[in-house]
């Protein structure tokens, strides 16, 4: 295959990561959002540093007391490095009183860092940073 199109491939690759993740915490399917991650993973938030596990015990409760959530992406970067990457995705996240999605409750706009490998065919991340960049209200 040629290189150009192998780097594309993976460029692809490296932003899906992202991708199923939002689907997932939207979804609900705690399984994907765990996929997403390394098993030793760490994770570093704006109130939290810890471990997958520890940031899925965090986030599980915090997003479900919401009826609906709709985590949008915005600007992408990848940057490839053999079978490691690095991302930048900005993220607006949309929080629901009720599962109907009237009554927004809380809008958040993040930037995910994250620092990815190559497990066989997929990628996964091994160490996220996120920053909040702003809040409505």
């Amino acid at each position: 295959m040629d290189d150009a199109i192998a780097h594309l491939l993976d460029e692809r690759a490296a932003k899906r990561v992202m991708l199923r993740y939002a689907r997932g915490v939207d979804d609900r399917d705690w399984d994907q959002v765990r996929g997403c991650f390394a098993p030793e993973a760490s994770v570093q938030g704006t109130g939290f540093s810890g471990a997958r596990e520890e940031y899925l015990e965090r986030l599980v409760p915090g997003v479900e007391r919401y009826g609906v959530t709709m985590h949008t992406i915005g600007n992408q970067v990848v940057e490839l490095d053999g079978d490691a990457a690095r991302t930048e995705t900005d993220l607006v996240a949309r929080h629901f009183v009720d599962a109907e999605g009237r009554d927004e409750e809380l809008v958040i706009g993040v930037r995910y860092l994250d620092r990815l490998r190559r497990d066989g065919d997929e990628w996964v991340i091994v160490h996220r940073e996120v920053r909040r960049l702003w809040s409505r209200p």
